[in-house]
């Protein structure tokens, strides 16, 4: 547990801050509906990271910074811009546009680098798990001025993103003030990106923000909403990617993904009044009802008719209790089915035992002489067919099970499937008819 907290600490503080500034910047970016304006100067910024990585600038150096900066305020000035050029096209269609462009470009460049692909993965899920007191100390000061730059200004940056008409009849230049929120939201993105990659930022930027404006419109209350979900959701993502031994970058999206969407089904049963509440209460018991009856007339119609294709329903049951293909097994089979169990659990540990081996001499500075690595490759190969074999027998004897499976299981959840629909087609009928 100390040494948890120990690695995961760091981290969960850098994540707060992100959380904190990018919360409150994608308040700004939802009531201007350009959602994807993040992902665009994200991708600006990854290009001018790309640029200084081809020229010989390692990532997260200052030199590849200044390249990310100079092309992220290029893009903050074009994106400023954009807004003049909306009309029949909108101002969505542009930032799209140079996202993809952009996105191309390093791809173009990043093509005949032998070390292409792992920066690519670099940008994109970035290493929060990696990072230092001075990384933190740095998003403090940098954020922090960033923070109060907006603060001082609140009321223009406030007005032009929520009522623009407004800022207009004031007298107000907009693509002066799109241009500094641009440059200053870039400069947020560019160091975030390096710290964090693409995909975790647009999380950070979006998703807090959005379950606050779901709850709520005023702007104090999407922002302690979002910063309450944000530092929850953070706190799960990295317990988890540290538990279960998961990539954390990856593992936060997924965890923010799942709290938009939690969020989004009990808004209507936590906003609206009781009466309404139950109705839609009723109305998800429902369609949910549905939705299991559907499922199991579909698997019960698969399981009957192509029994020894993938059964997902029958394999996800199987999976947590065993014993039930083994009950539609006689004896024999049943002891056979154990054997090639316990051949490719074997099997696997050999394999794992050799991978474990070269990769120690890879790493210790012990490496193996070329005749003992071709040895260990023909070993690994050998284990490798020997665990296909017995994974071939559980496959047959899987198919065995299955041919007795759909006549017990498929056509009964058929039969179980059909009657629930018509009982609950009919129960759907009859207030309408009383009415």
């Amino acid at each position: 547990m100390e040494d948890a907290l120990q690695l995961l600490t760091i981290p969960f503080l850098v994540a707060l801050v992100l959380i904190g500034i990018h919360t409150y910047l994608g308040i700004h970016v939802l009531s201007r509906n350009v959602v994807f304006v993040d992902l665009a100067l994200a991708q600006i910024s990854a290009l001018g990271a790309t640029v200084a990585f081809m020229l010989g600038h390692m990532p997260q150096t200052p030199a590849a910074y200044g390249y990310s900066l100079v092309f992220t305020v290029a893009g903050a000035a074009i994106l400023s811009l954009s807004r003049q050029w909306t009309g029949r096209v909108s101002q969505e269609t542009f930032i799209g546009v140079v996202y993809v462009v952009s996105a191309a470009a390093a791809f173009l460049l990043i093509d005949r680098s032998p070390q292409g692909a792992e920066h690519i993965k670099q940008i994109l899920v970035g290493s929060l798990l990696t990072t230092t007191e001075g990384d933190l100390l740095k998003v403090v000061g940098l954020y922090g001025a960033v923070g109060i730059f907006h603060w001082l200004f609140r009321d223009r940056f406030l007005t032009i993103s929520l009522d623009p008409e407004q800022a207009v009849a004031n007298g107000w230049r907009l693509w002066f003030w799109d241009f500094l929120f641009y440059v200053s939201f870039g400069v947020v993105v560019t160091s975030s990106v390096a710290i964090a990659g693409v995909l975790l930022v647009f999380s950070f930027l979006i998703i807090p923000a959005a379950v606050g404006t779901l709850y709520s419109t005023r702007v104090w209350a999407k922002l302690v909403l979002g910063w309450t979900v944000g530092l929850f959701t953070s706190a799960f993502g990295i317990g988890a990617s540290y538990g279960w031994d998961l990539p954390t970058g990856a593992t936060i999206v997924c965890a923010f993904g799942a709290m938009l969407a939690i969020a989004t089904v009990l808004q209507p049963l936590i906003l609206n009044p009781p009466e309404q509440r139950r109705r839609i209460f009723a109305q998800a018991l429902r369609s949910l009802g549905l939705g299991g009856l559907g499922l199991a007339l579909l698997s019960g119609l698969w399981l009957t008719v192509n029994p020894h294709a993938d059964q997902p329903l029958l394999g996800l049951i199987e999976h947590y209790y065993p014993e039930l293909q083994n009950r539609f097994l006689t004896d024999a089979e049943r002891e056979l089915a154990a054997e090639a169990t316990f051949g490719e659990r074997e099997m696997q540990t050999h394999i794992q035992q050799l991978t474990q081996l070269e990769r120690d001499s890879r790493w210790q500075g012990d490496p193996l002489t070329e005749d003992r690595l071709r040895e260990l490759s023909s070993y690994t190969l050998s284990y490798q067919e020997m665990e296909k074999g017995e994974s071939f027998v559980q496959e047959s004897l899987k198919d065995r099970a299955r041919d007795r499976q759909r006549w017990v299981f498929g056509v009964p959840l058929i039969a179980l499937a059909l009657g629930g629909l018509l009982i609950v087609n009919q129960n759907q009928e009859l207030p309408e008819t009383q009415s």
